[in-house]
């Protein structure tokens, strides 16, 4: 097992907020573990994508049919359901933290039901916060702010992407639910934080070229993320799919994209390995080279001592 990529944020100077690093992320984190492969993602579970540097993590979660008794979310992948609850994920990625107490874990949620009912939208909520009560509260970092990195080693940090109706839940986490670019990219401020994401997972493509997802949007995100302002939280998804047949990007899926894209970003890192490049969700992450791509992500970051090259 690399000690490095396990603990890398201990070599990360504390005084440093969030919005100051480059992180490591997977979409959709959940999916290693359907056959399914228009709905897959990730091959690694939790504990290898946290093992492997990963410190951006994204939970796609709905109501369970019993959830007015129970209370138990559940991970789903659009309608598809992935047969794991988040109380049994909160526990992995607590386990990982008291391991590993100088690293953080930004968790992102979002209501995959979509509910516009605000009902609906209360009880998601509700659920959510009996089960992180349940949980250990006292690991987990709800502010509307951005923190430095030293306010939030061995904790997770609350990225909200869901509604809560008519509660007020405005200081409740990181709110990026408002003002997400579907399918597109820009800024945009929340409750006094500045965000950026570039999330085009659809639209990408012109014509038959899959490298397009990278060379007109992810490319582009980097460079903003690289010279932009250093108080702003940028999210800069690589990952990008199509589920039927046709013109692209519909004959595509996560692997197909991942298979292009990715390579792509590693050459780019190679040859701008330094910088800040913000939080960057990444499919199938450990490819190409074996985890490598991960490593060169991490090692953009300023450390106390040299990172090594690679795993």
């Amino acid at each position: 097992m690399n000690t490095f990529t396990q603990n890398w944020m201990s070599n990360i100077d504390g005084n440093k907020k969030l919005a100051e690093l480059t992180i490591p992320g997977t979409h959709d984190s959940a999916t290693y573990d359907t056959a399914f492969m228009p709905a897959q993602c990730q091959t690694m579970n939790f504990t290898d994508q946290l093992n492997s540097g990963i410190r951006f993590l994204d939970f796609r979660l709905k109501r369970g049919y019993d959830a007015d008794k129970d209370h138990v979310l559940w991970f789903y992948h659009g309608s598809l359901g992935l047969n794991l609850h988040f109380g049994q994920v909160i526990n992995m990625l607590i386990d990982f933290l008291q391991r590993h107490k100088d690293e953080t874990i930004i968790m992102c949620v979002k209501n995959e039901a979509d509910p516009s009912n605000d009902s609906k939208q209360e009880k998601f909520y509700n659920d959510f916060n009996i089960t992180i009560s349940n949980n250990y509260p006292s690991y987990f970092y709800r502010e509307n702010r951005i923190p430095t990195l030293d306010e939030v080693r061995g904790k997770i940090v609350f990225v909200k992407r869901f509604g809560t109706g008519t509660v007020d839940s405005s200081s409740d986490g990181l709110n990026l639910f408002d003002k997400w670019p579907n399918d597109s990219m820009g800024d945009f401020e929340n409750n006094g934080v500045k965000y950026y994401v570039q999330d085009v997972y659809y639209s990408w493509s012109k014509g038959t070229d899959r490298a397009n997802k990278f060379n007109e949007f992810v490319k582009s995100a980097l460079l903003n993320a690289a010279s932009g302002d250093k108080d702003r939280l940028y999210f800069n998804f690589t990952s990008g799919t199509g589920a039927t047949g046709g013109i692209l990007p519909d004959t595509t899926r996560p692997w197909d994209l991942a298979k292009v894209v990715n390579p792509l970003f590693f050459d780019y890192l190679k040859t701008y390995p330094k910088g800040r490049y913000g939080i960057i969700p990444m499919d199938y992450p450990e490819y190409p080279d074996y985890k490598n791509l991960i490593q060169s992500v991490i090692n953009t970051n300023e450390f106390k001592v040299a990172a090594p090259a690679e795993l």
